[in-house]
Formats: C-alpha cells, structure tokens, sequence
C-alpha cells in the first residue's frame, strides 16, 4: 500500500480518551442486550455529553454545546426518576440540531435563550 498524504496527529490524552469514550459505548451496547429497554436512551445521552465533555476539553469552548452538556449532567447526576427523558432529548436534539446547521452553514451560532 502507497503512503498517503500526511496524516495530522492525535494528541496523546485526546487518543487515550477516546478509546475511553469507545469502550463506554461498546460495553455500553453488550450491556444493553441484557439490561431494560429504557436503559438504552439514557446511556445514548451519556455518550452523548462525554463526546460534548471531549469537544470542550480539547476543542475550542462553544457555548451552545456546553449548554447541552450542562444539560444532559444535570440529568445524569440527579435522580433519574426526576427527569423528563423525552423532553431532555427533544431539547438536546433541537439544540444540537441548531448547531450542527450553523456550522454547516458557516453562519454564527446563536444560542436560544430560555
């Protein structure tokens, strides 16, 4: 096989995180095969804000995705039976939604307020 192009690196803790974040959602997935139907959104969303926890560790802070994460923890850390689940992910995805368009668009991102 020919060497291609220069291929840029990862650093060293965004690499060991990153297997970290991969391991979570595979054993996460095996997890599921056993575990109650209603467990399986809720490690979605966990996968969800340590890829956000990642992004802001090691990218340039936005404050649109910090408000998804902020989110998603305050779901995660609290009692689970007190959260609006479908409500949490309807937000999330709007919000996440709203930002994806935005940098798909080059236009700046404004977060919604309230």
């Amino acid at each position: 096989m020919a060497p291609g192009p220069d291929r840029p690196t990862t650093a060293p803790d965004l690499t060991d995180d990153i297997v970290l974040l991969a391991a979570f959602l595979l054993s996460s997935a095996h997890g599921l095969l056993d575990e109650p139907p209603a467990y399986g959104p809720v490690r979605c969303a966990d996968g969800a804000r340590r890829a956000l926890e990642l992004l802001d560790a090691y990218g340039e802070p936005d404050p649109a995705l910090l408000s998804v994460r902020t989110q998603l923890e305050d779901a995660m850390c609290g009692s689970m039976a007190d959260v609006d689940l479908p409500s949490l992910l309807r937000t999330a995805c709007e919000q996440m939604l709203d930002v994806v368009t935005a940098r798909r668009t080059g236009a700046p991102h404004v977060p919604a307020t309230g």
